[in-house]
């Protein structure tokens, strides 16, 4: 009880310190630009009505770091991947990650309904550029790394070898094995498991259009997922967890699932977007401390029961909506945090992971030096992501855009002549 309480006083001021660390960081990193590249034009948003969806990503990405930063220490400390009795930064990867799911359903869920579905190609190219290039820089990191840490030299025969490296290269569908028998998926923090299930959501978006043709449709997309969550979970608790359907079920539940309550939240918000604003406008300037009070009471409340979910899902809709908590969204740092946002998510673990190298290895050290030690690491996280958003990332979604621009050119013409 005593040490529940301590935890109660101690984690928000942790938090608070490592997000006023993080926004002061990408502060310095964003002027420091601004002085030396002003042409860089780093935050720039596609229009203002998104600027705090954008911020609203970066506060996502370093809830993740916040989170596997607490998680490393652990680790260190007793060989166990835990958040031990922390309260907000055991909360901190859920609050993360499933508004990322949000935020895909949502945007991707206003498309479909606008256009009715997506051309295959010019979509899945476009996905596959925008989440490509940095991830297979990051991935290739990781393997080096963990080439490295198994004394540089080959372990495993190479058919097994290239075996373990398919599930990595297709964005680990199928898992996230050992390769050469380096840990990677310690090495990465385990984050892209959320690849994984984003790509399985983008490859569903053509039978998903057929829903979002009809807002009532919604209901049938809920029940269908949910049949398919409990055929899957069913045949994966039937079925000894050695065999292949074993598997097959198993990646079948976690994607039903969080097609219902990540990627569906999105999509709801999405449908009632236009009956929200009517009876949310009454809300006005009281939203923010709205949003500010759900999502606090998520962080403090343990476990992602029902009630914590809906608190979640309400504060995102009254983002979606206009919300900014107080101008902090819209704020040029924050709003810098969620432009690179993408790469922090991939590279936060890898810094994490060659940080203890540097120190000689995985072993306990006191929180003062940890402390320290992670204050550094946020700095290399902020200054490599931001390399990988202006060397990759944004040179890729560039190409991106080229593609689409000559597509739509093309079609353009053709209907003219």
């Amino acid at each position: 009880m005593i040490e529940s309480l301590q935890h109660f006083a101690t984690d928000p001021m942790l938090a608070a310190m490592f997000f006023t660390l993080t926004v002061g960081g990408a502060s310095l990193l964003r002027s420091l630009l601004d002085h030396i590249a002003p042409r860089t034009q780093t935050v720039s948003p596609a229009s203002q009505k998104l600027a705090s969806l954008e911020g609203l990503r970066g506060i996502l990405a370093f809830s993740v770091v916040a989170h596997h930063a607490c998680a490393w220490y652990y680790f260190t400390q007793n060989g166990v991947w835990t958040t031990g009795s922390t309260i907000v930064f055991g909360q901190l990867a859920n609050f993360g990650v499933m508004q990322f799911f949000y935020l895909s359903g949502f945007l991707f869920w206003r498309k479909l309904m606008r256009r009715g579905d997506m051309p295959a190609a010019r979509f899945y190219l476009s996905r596959f550029l925008r989440i490509g290039p940095v991830y297979y820089c990051c991935l290739t990191i990781a393997l080096i790394l963990g080439f490295l840490a198994g004394g540089a030299r080959l372990q495993v025969g190479v058919p097994n070898l290239f075996a373990s490296l398919l599930s990595w290269l297709i964005f680990c569908i199928g898992g996230q094995p050992d390769v050469n028998r380096a840990d990677i998926l310690r090495i990465t923090s385990g984050v892209t498991w959320t690849l994984a299930l984003e790509w399985l959501f983008y490859l569903s978006l053509p039978f998903l259009a057929w829903f979002a043709r009809k807002s009532w449709r919604l209901i049938l997309f809920g029940l269908s997922y949910g049949a398919l969550y409990l055929i899957a979970r069913h045949f994966r608790d039937a079925t000894p967890d050695s065999t292949t359907l074993y598997s097959v079920a198993s990646e079948a539940v976690g994607y039903a699932r969080f097609m219902i309550v990540g990627f569906g939240g999105g999509m709801l918000i999405a449908t009632t977007e236009g009956w929200l604003r009517k009876k949310l406008g009454h809300v006005g300037t009281y939203a923010n401390a709205i949003v500010l009070a759900f999502f606090l009471g998520y962080l403090i409340l343990p476990g992602a029961n029902i009630f914590s979910q809906i608190l979640l899902l309400a504060g995102f809709a009254l983002i979606v909506q206009g919300a900014d908590l107080f101008g902090l969204l819209l704020s040029r740092p924050v709003r810098f945090m969620g432009v690179i946002s993408y790469p922090v998510y991939l590279i936060h673990g890898i810094v994490y992971y060659a940080a203890m190298l540097l120190r000689g290895g995985i072993h306990p050290v006191g929180a003062a030096a940890y402390i320290a030690e992670t204050a550094l690491c946020v700095a290399a996280i902020l200054l490599l992501a931001t390399a990988l958003h202006l060397l990759v990332e944004r040179p890729s979604m560039n190409l991106s855009e080229q593609i689409a621009h000559a597509a739509s050119s093309r079609r353009h013409k053709a209907i003219t002549e």
